[in-house]
């Protein structure tokens, strides 16, 4: 396995400043061209008419000038982000001793859980591999399959996969899924127990197993994967990479695109290849669902058109019942549901869009979790763990409802 992300120096962000701009689209995107002219590197997401930019010092004067000639409102959310970086990663060194959910962890730790679990479950878990990355670690998952009770038909449940983590930065998903996991096998609620025994579940908490350990370690907001093109750039967006309507919309050809170069063809990196090919021998797959964040946004295929797949209303109808349980738990609504399309932006080569485009799976989910920036506190990923709990128990009752099951 490389090392070679221990020799490079620690990317801090000391006085980086964490911006929300909001206005006119197009004004929007002119700042981003601007401000990408001056920094290659910068760190920058939205949706029709928000930016989040996180900026280096010499950049504010940029921001604030173009705002103030655009009519932009510009907004910190951190004055430096450095401080919010430092908190996250000192919740796991004070907690190495157990696996808890007030703490980030990076991927052996997340491994070991996984590895941990099974063996406290033999009965009802096992380990899967859903492929590899390009430092050689596993993308390793769990699958949990109940044992059929006495007078069952053993006919093959419907099969429910969990792909989380795929954007390295994302540090919520993986944190949230995980505790998932640990909800479906130690939760006393009936609600809960009977969530688990009606699938086979197939759950991996991350897809980007480089990526992700090179955001812990040396740059908090690296999002690609860690592959070297050939002039020496690394790493390709895994969630542009899919072969659906490769490099279309929401992607670039650049390979040292600091964050959305699709790879130099689909299928180009090895996590995306070995994870599809995983996932198209899955047979009697009902459920796909991705974890992502930031947005508190319940995402459907397709996410580059506004056009809608034959059972739109079905997804829709399952969609909301999954918000209003999620909705219980703390009093927050998702918005959605919707294609990104229409709630965010066009994006092209997703994970969600080739499951429901080669393998014609019917129900197919990517939920944006909550956040105003790519930062959770540590201390409340439980929070959001509930709510997933819920909504995934919503999905199962909205599709069963509707004679999925």
């Amino acid at each position: 396995m490389s090392q070679g992300a221990n020799l490079e120096k620690y990317r801090d962000y000391k006085n980086y400043k964490y911006y929300e701009v909001t206005g006119c689209q197009d004004s929007l995107e002119g700042l981003k061209a601007l401000l990408l002219k001056k920094d290659s590197s910068l760190v920058h997401s939205g949706s029709l008419n928000t930016s989040q930019i996180v900026l280096s010092p010499r950049l504010v004067p940029v921001l604030n000038s173009f705002a103030q000639k655009e009519r932009l409102k510009a907004k910190v959310l951190y004055d430096d982000v450095s401080e919010i970086i430092n908190l996250e990663k000192g919740s796991a060194r004070r907690r190495l001793d157990k696996f808890s959910w007030d703490a980030y962890y990076d991927v052996k730790e997340i491994h070991n859980f996984i590895l941990n679990t099974s063996k406290l479950h033999p009965e009802s878990t096992e380990l899967i591999v859903g492929g590899k990355s390009y430092e050689g670690r596993k993308i390793l998952g769990l699958r949990i399959n109940t044992p059929y009770e006495k007078g069952q038909r053993e006919t093959g449940k419907p099969v429910f996969f969990i792909e989380s983590g795929i954007h390295a930065r994302e540090w919520i998903a993986p944190a949230t899924t995980t505790y998932f996991i640990n909800q479906l096998l130690t939760s006393g609620d009936p609600d809960i127990v009977g969530l688990r025994d009606r699938f086979d579940w197939r759950i991996f908490p991350t897809v980007n197993p480089d990526g992700y350990h090179y955001s812990y370690n040396i740059d908090r907001y690296w999002r690609k994967t860690r592959s070297r093109s050939s002039n020496g750039c690394r790493g390709a967006d895994p969630n542009r990479n899919w072969d659906y309507n490769w490099g279309q919309h929401s992607a670039s050809d650049r390979p040292c695109d600091y964050q959305l170069y699709a790879g130099s063809r689909p299928f180009s990196e090895v996590e995306t290849r070995t994870l599809s090919n995983y996932i198209s021998k899955i047979d009697n797959l009902l459920f796909y669902v991705a974890f992502h964040s930031y947005a508190s946004l319940l995402l459907l295929p397709y996410s580059d058109s506004t056009d809608h797949v034959d059972n739109y209303d079905d997804l829709v109808q399952i969609g909301k019942r999954s918000i209003e349980y999620g909705s219980r738990v703390n009093n927050i609504t998702y918005d959605g549901p919707g294609t990104a399309a229409e709630t965010l932006y066009k994006a092209s080569g997703g994970s969600m869009d080739w499951v429901r485009y080669a393998m014609n799976t019917r129900l197919v989910y990517t939920y944006e979790l909550r956040g105003s920036s790519f930062h959770w506190p540590p201390e409340r990923i439980a929070e959001q763990g509930d709510e997933v709990t819920q909504m995934m128990l919503g999905l199962a009752d909205g599709a069963k409802e509707l004679g999925y099951l």
